[in-house]
């Protein structure tokens, strides 16, 4: 009775599941009045089964107004490609076959080609900086474990560079050869 009742009828919708027949008139609506709005509030939508099913239930006429849409959020802000991933993949993948005969999904795929090349580019060095940010903590805390064991921890570095000793040493090499 608490549930069903009136008053608040609006918290019960918004804690309910969305089903992927309710996201299908959601989209195509949307994709018809180019609400974004509303289009935005059915990308929220993370639940892949869900996902999948509403991409399957597309209407093929809306399927390229559907991924013209993702990639203009894409494009808009990179940042939510993590959240319109799903979406994109499910979309891509069940309707691939009708993509290939379309002519402009070059053209609408070349930005978010573009898009994955850099953050590709970036990767790599990314790797390398998060593996040495490790090893240098691997470091500091093998060196904090090995000065608790000695029992006195000290706070003196292990070596110390001196310059001008280097000097010295490098101009003492550059006369005996």
């Amino acid at each position: 009775r608490h549930r069903g009742g009136g008053g608040g009828g609006g918290g019960a919708e918004g804690r309910r599941k969305p089903t992927a027949s309710s996201q299908v008139a959601l989209l195509v609506q949307a994709l018809q009045n180019g609400d974004s709005v509303m289009l935005d509030q059915a990308l929220q939508v993370q639940d892949a089964h869900v996902v999948s099913a509403t991409v399957a239930r597309l209407p093929v006429t809306a399927v390229l107004p559907f991924l013209q849409a993702v990639l203009h959020r894409i494009q808009g802000k990179p940042a939510r490609v993590a959240t319109l991933a799903s979406w994109l993949r499910a979309l891509l993948s069940t309707h691939a076959a009708y993509l290939m005969s379309c002519s402009q999904l070059l053209p609408l795929l070349t930005p978010l080609y573009q898009l994955i090349d850099e953050r590709l580019g970036v990767f790599k060095p990314l790797l390398k900086l998060v593996g040495r940010m490790q090893m240098l903590q691997a470091q500091i805390a093998s060196q904090a474990a090995a000065s608790q064991q000695d029992g006195a921890p000290s706070s003196d570095p292990l070596r110390t560079y001196d310059e001008a000793a280097e000097e010295r040493a490098a101009e003492e090499e550059e006369e005996d050869a």
